[in-house]
């Protein structure tokens, strides 16, 4: 981990259709919980002020959630998972998906992101941001799709739906997020240093 480098990207603007990266304009692909940026093959989580955000339409006001007006019976998730920073997430993101290549069963992570100036169109302002660089999933070869056993003995607790299991790329498991997302098995000592790395990027490029 002492090696792992953090690219900064000063300035990111979220459109429906496209994103400005440092001033360049990109296509994208939209997931729930985060966005995607082919050309540069970052995953960026959805952010609101620094912590994770959904823009499922099947999930709850954000604001309702938090200021206690959300009721139903994931209620408390929701409030966990809008309080969630972002860097928490993505460093919780990089261990799994470390450990899933190394098990042939994901994509190579090639690098962290931050993003120092983050405005979208449901960010309600400008805030920090954060994400990492996968390799491109349809450039790996077919495979026969990875079981949930499987994640279980490359480290990873998935998704309590097993969206992470139906949902693969060629074989290859490449999404982890949800509202109750995968999670690294006994990682929390990984993702303390990886966070902490995220953490002072954003703080040297502030």
């Amino acid at each position: 981990m002492d090696d792992l480098a953090v690219e900064v990207i000063e300035r990111v603007r979220l459109w429906p259709t496209h994103a400005a990266l440092d001033g360049r304009l990109m296509r994208v692909k939209w997931g729930a919980w985060a966005v995607y940026v082919p050309a540069r093959q970052l995953k960026l989580l959805h952010a609101v002020g620094g912590c994770q955000h959904c823009i499922s339409p099947r999930g709850p006001k954000r604001e309702a959630v938090l200021e206690g007006r959300e009721t139903g019976p994931n209620a408390e998730a929701w409030a966990a998972a809008f309080r969630r920073p972002v860097v928490r997430r993505v460093a919780e993101n990089w261990v799994m998906f470390d450990r899933l290549h190394r098990a042939g069963l994901g994509p190579e992570p090639l690098g962290l992101v931050v993003v120092r100036d983050y405005r979208s169109f449901f960010s309600r302002g400008v805030g920090p941001a954060a994400g990492l660089r996968v390799a491109d999933l349809n450039t790996y070869p077919e495979k026969t799709p990875a079981t949930e056993a499987e994640l279980r003995a490359a480290g990873i607790v998935p998704d309590r739906t097993l969206a992470s299991i139906r949902e693969q790329i060629r074989g290859y498991v490449s999404d982890l997020n949800n509202l109750y997302g995968a999670m690294p098995l006994d990682g929390e000592a990984e993702v303390e240093q990886v966070e902490a790395k995220l953490r002072r990027a954003l703080e040297q490029a502030g």
